[in-house]
């Protein structure tokens, strides 16, 4: 299962990870060493007490070339290094606040520059993610509303029953994707509104998964495929709205079966564990990659690979109703053609 994104810009990153400690550290300690050289060869024009500026110019350089963690290590570096062989006696106190000062204003000039390269990105990042939207928007409207042109035409140049027959399905398929273009796009101003309305009270989860199932039946029967239900007979009772909550497992039902091939088998569980209530949804469908388990949650990132209709906000809704109920939700795969699994947990009431 893979998925169409929008490619953001490499963030400076805010700290040197352990993989990469040793090339970032030789990055910094190379940069200060040829500050160094660079410093002592202009000794006899700088004069007996050279400025130090320049040990912050290139700590700042690095911090927007390769983010604050090599800038912090050139700071930290600069400062040793300028300290010891361009400032003589050491033991002043004078000389000493002179060094602290130099240590702090570089450490202060990388968070700075850090930050303002950061929110820089941000934005970018906005603005792609805002035309990638409208693009995608663009694309799932355009599509329809060109079939119902061809349906259109259809009947201009020929009125049989059979092309009348042809172009009403085409017409009555098109406005159903009309229609989820439509519902996903109010979904989504809902959400960014921050809007949607979730009235908690306890229910039982039984209840949630049975009339979800109901609603899915038809179409996994339509595939050909099965459905096993696994639910205690103990009942597990939640703080929730039923309504909100069937939203979110006819959603991750409605994915397994659209991401299943026909004949595939996909199967529900409801169990407790400690004080959580666990839904799981399984299919043996295409799967998804390992770096998507978490991108797939976020608006108009979409799966393909099976009949991907709408604008891909299915999960997003879910991850938001499932965290408005104070719990989580999270996918995981094998990798494509091995199939999903979606885990919802939700905080379980006291029996």
């Amino acid at each position: 299962m893979s998925a169409h994104l929008v490619r953001a810009r490499r963030r400076p990153r805010p700290s040197v990870t352990r993989r990469d400690l040793v090339p970032e550290l030789g990055v910094a300690a190379g940069s200060v060493a040829v500050t160094a050289a660079l410093h002592w060869a202009l000794l006899p024009w700088l004069g007996e007490k050279p400025p130090l500026v320049l040990f912050a110019a290139v700590a700042a350089a690095l911090t927007f070339w390769r983010g604050l963690g090599p800038g912090m290590l050139a700071s930290t570096m600069g400062t040793a290094v300028s300290s010891s062989l361009f400032i003589r006696p050491f033991g002043s106190d004078a000389l000493q606040a002179e060094v602290a000062i130099l240590f702090v204003g570089s450490l202060a000039i990388c968070l700075m520059i850090y930050r303002l390269r950061a929110e820089q990105e941000t934005k970018e990042e906005a603005h792609q993610r805002r035309d990638h939207a409208l693009a995608f928007v663009s694309h799932e409207l355009r599509h329809p509303l060109a079939n119902i042109q061809l349906a259109a035409s259809m009947l201009q140049r020929d009125r049989s029953d059979v092309t009348r027959d042809r172009a009403a399905a085409l017409i009555a398929r098109s406005a159903s994707r009309l229609g989820r273009v439509i519902d996903d796009l109010v979904d989504i101003s809902t959400l960014r509104a921050e809007a949607m309305t979730v009235r908690l009270e306890a229910i039982g989860l039984q209840d949630v998964i049975a009339a979800s199932v109901d609603a899915a039946a038809l179409g996994i029967a339509s595939r050909q495929q099965s459905l096993d239900v696994h639910v205690p007979d103990v009942p597990v009772r939640v703080r929730g709205d039923a309504i909100r909550l069937q939203q979110v497992v006819g959603n991750l039902l409605s994915n397994a079966s659209r991401y299943s091939p026909e004949g595939a088998e996909i199967t529900i569980a409801l169990s407790v564990d400690a004080d959580l209530a666990r839904i799981v949804v399984r299919d043996t469908g295409v799967g998804i990659k390992r770096d998507m388990l978490e991108r797939i949650f976020d608006p108009f990132v979409r799966e393909s690979g099976g009949n991907a209709e709408g604008l891909g906000i299915g999960l997003t809704l879910a991850r938001t109703l499932v965290g408005r109920h104070g719990g989580r939700i999270t996918a995981d795969s094998d990798g494509p053609g091995r199939g999903s699994t979606f885990t919802v947990d939700l905080p379980r009431l006291p029996d």
